[in-house]
């Protein structure tokens, strides 16, 4: 995947550079709803659940004519996204103080195991890359696909780096402002987590696959001819 994609962003690079056509730039802004997907553990289903949360973000783009109605963009985009995972620990406490992490088999007539749960809040920056084709099938209409490359940025452990997505959408393209709904899913289950252990002894991050519905907006600001 990350061969193709590097193949398909210098053939449309070389295009957009030998074409005599203009090439429009213009700027980008989306906002989401995340949905993480997992493929459940059954025993370790609700230590693992997740709950949906938001995305934005704001970037660039150049759009260039190929053929016919067939249209190709390729961008920059800073993207936020943000999501809740449930966690649960074994605290052990003794006279007192709690000592972390609850070691199965220990026990005392003075220990009592106490389970913490909650939900961690877990933020995510990428810069993404996407490259799209586009082809318009009526006056006003067009349906789009393609393939996003993105680097999870504040996390210290990212399993997955970069990131591939994929991405199907329609929209609208009758004013300067153009407008589209896109489907954007993971090809992997990413993981991350932060180094720095929590008082509880555990990690905090997750493992999901991207799954979001997205609203974009373009809008032009110039052309270049190459």
């Amino acid at each position: 995947m990350k061969q193709i994609t590097i193949i398909l962003c210098l053939l449309l690079a070389g295009h957009f550079s030998f074409s005599q056509e203009r090439t429009e730039i213009g700027i980008t802004a989306e906002g989401a709803w995340f949905m993480p997907y997992r493929t459940e553990i059954p025993y370790t289903a609700n230590d693992w659940a997740t709950k949906n949360g938001f995305g934005a973000g704001v970037g660039v783009y150049a759009s260039h004519n190929l053929l016919w109605r067939v249209s190709a963009d390729i961008g920059i985009i800073y993207r936020y996204k943000q999501m809740q995972q449930h966690y649960s620990v074994y605290s052990q406490t003794t006279e007192g103080y709690s000592q972390y992490p609850y070691e199965p088999g220990h026990s005392s007539s003075e220990n009592e195991t106490v389970k913490i749960e909650g939900w961690d809040k877990l933020p995510m920056h990428y810069v993404v890359v996407p490259l799209h084709l586009q082809l318009l099938i009526g006056k006003n209409l067009f349906v789009k696909g393609g393939f996003e490359t993105s680097w999870l940025l504040n996390y210290d452990i990212v399993n997955e780096k970069p990131e591939f997505n994929w991405v199907i959408g329609f929209g609208s393209q009758k004013y300067k402002l153009k407008w589209s709904v896109n489907y954007i899913r993971g090809f992997k289950e990413q993981g991350f987590a932060q180094k720095d252990i929590k008082p509880d002894g555990r990690f905090k991050g997750s493992i999901n696959r991207n799954n979001m519905l997205q609203l974009k907006l373009s809008y032009p600001i110039g052309q270049l001819k190459f």
